[in-house]
């Protein structure tokens, strides 16, 4: 057996068509390279464009100018950008790589990126597998792209596997769980989801397979070497705004087990170990949807496991997760930075559109929790929902100012496929069913009758001056929402007073 896997030919080229310096390292690709390479393919590489320049201001950089997040600057650690042409160096890649099949992990930001990627090199008849949360939440429209063959739906560990063992031994790929399959430009197979894998079967990440740049990220205005890492696959809640409740449904409806699932905190251990010996990792970045999602039980082991290493770490988590007890804890093993998902600050609103039942003085007490026990918050809230008003807006702007964060982002609301929202703005027409979501933009892309783009992305941009300055400022702030001169001037005038004076921590004056 050890013999066959160590004479395997395949050669597989990772296509990552990131925005520009958008996210950490994909976990997925790491897991899966290091899938690949356990099952004996050795010959893998990367194309992950996050470090190229881009003419405009990458995601952090844009949070930085609207206040949400602090400065930084990568010149710190000796850091620079790559100023070529990404297309021409991925053309250059495959030429040389030659790779028998291209995996394209994709979302549905980097869509239209993938697409510009793969007709350059679409001549060369290059089989690609593309995978990640947009195809499989809509397959249909990835597949009957002329230079996609396969599609991978659902969790890819195994269907990777298969795949490439297929292509290496010459074998048919038609009946290979979780893909669909094209040959000579028709589908042939749509095939059902396998059994959702036991996430305590898989290796340690492969990190080696990035360059050393992607490595660092920054966090509070520093730049660390940092790694991502799930505790747990999938979420338990049924937010509407995200696709976490459509991979439930889908899982359940196909009979193929719970999709949401948790490591033990020894295969966790055993992971956080390794990567921080071989890599150098400075600061953990936990990317599970809702960390806290865990008893009491649970808690308790992560938190004694985790203080071996005590490097800072970051998460996201909900209101009704925190409890005083968990921060002080949290902080014993050197919790740096927590991420809580307000989402919106109407009770009503939250629950019976966004789906988040809670009150908002549970999220005042979250966020106190942390700040007494000295860890710091962001908050995370969303702007422009399906129906929402101007004065259900301010219903959000009214709790950030109670909450002892930080930071504060505001995103505008985006209607992902896959989510039940999505469905409902279709179903409203408030957009055309083409239409892709995109995270990285101020201006929404619904058409509503209740509040209009300008006013969504007025608000948008004067979210944490609302927020943060007392109120004797606000009827200034009306005019900075304004895209005009006395706008733009007014606008950078209160800006410059939030920095200098009420970005720190701490409940808005009145």
């Amino acid at each position: 057996m050890n013999n066959y896997l160590k004479n395997k030919k395949l050669r597989i080229l990772f296509l990552y068509p990131n925005l520009n310096m958008s996210t950490l390292v994909p976990n997925a690709i790491s897991i899966l390279s290091s899938v690949l390479k356990k099952a004996g393919f050795s010959n893998i590489d990367l194309f992950d464009t996050t470090f190229y320049q881009s003419d405009g201001l990458s995601k952090d950089e844009d949070r930085v100018k609207v206040g949400q997040v602090q400065p930084f600057n990568f010149d710190e650690r000796r850091i620079k950008l790559k100023s070529t042409d990404m297309y021409k160096d991925f053309e250059e890649k495959v030429n040389k790589f030659k790779p028998n099949i291209i995996f394209a992990s994709i979302v549905e930001d980097t869509f239209p990126i993938f697409i510009n990627f793969m007709n350059i090199i679409k001549n060369k008849k290059i089989p690609c597998l593309a995978g990640g949360v947009f195809p499989s939440s809509a397959p249909e429209r990835v597949i009957k792209l002329d230079f996609v063959d396969y599609v991978c739906r659902g969790e890819g560990e195994g269907a990777l596997v298969d795949l490439a063992n297929a292509l290496e031994e010459g074998k048919d790929t038609a009946n290979i769980a979780n893909l669909w399959v094209k040959k000579n430009g028709k589908v042939v197979a749509k095939n059902p989801i396998r059994p959702a894998l036991d996430v305590n079967t898989l290796p340690v990440q492969d990190l080696s397979i990035f360059e050393d740049i992607s490595l660092h990220r920054p966090m509070m205005g520093k730049i660390y070497r940092m790694a991502p890492v799930e505790t747990q696959r999938g979420c338990p809640y049924t937010c509407r705004f995200c696709n976490s409740p459509e991979k439930n449904e889908f899982y359940n409806a196909q009979k193929a087990g719970r999709f949401f699932r948790k490591r033990t905190m020894k295969h966790l251990h055993e992971e956080l170990k390794e990567i921080i010996s071989s890599f150098g990792i400075e600061y953990i970045f936990y990317i599970t949807d809702t960390f806290l999602a865990m008893s009491e039980r649970e808690f308790d082991e992560f938190c004694e496991m985790y203080s071996e290493f005590k490097l800072p770490f970051f998460m996201n988590t909900r209101p009704e997760t925190v409890t005083e007890r968990r921060a002080k804890k949290l902080k014993e093993v050197n919790c740096h930075r927590v991420n809580i998902g307000v989402e919106h600050g109407n009770d009503k609103f939250r629950a019976e559109v966004v789906g988040r039942k809670y009150k908002n003085e549970l999220a005042v007490k979250a966020f106190e929790y942390m700040y007494d026990a000295g860890i710091s918050t962001v908050s995370n809230s969303i702007v422009g929902y399906p129906d929402e008003t101007r004065e259900l807006i301010f219903d959000s702007i009214e709790l950030a100012r109670k909450l002892k964060c930080d930071d504060m982002n505001a995103f505008t609301f985006t209607p992902y496929h896959g989510t039940s929202l999505r469905g409902l703005c279709e179903e409203k027409k408030y957009l055309n069913k083409d239409t892709l979501g995109h995270i990285y933009v101020s201006d929404s892309l619904l058409n509503m009758p209740s509040i209009s783009k300008e006013e969504i992305r007025g608000l948008m941009k004067t979210f944490v001056l609302y927020a943060r300055l007392p109120r004797s400022y606000w009827k200034e702030i009306k005019i900075a929402e304004m895209e005009t001169k006395e706008g733009i001037n007014k606008y950078h005038e209160l800006m410059n007073l939030y920095k200098n004076n009420y970005s720190k921590a701490g409940v808005a004056p009145n």
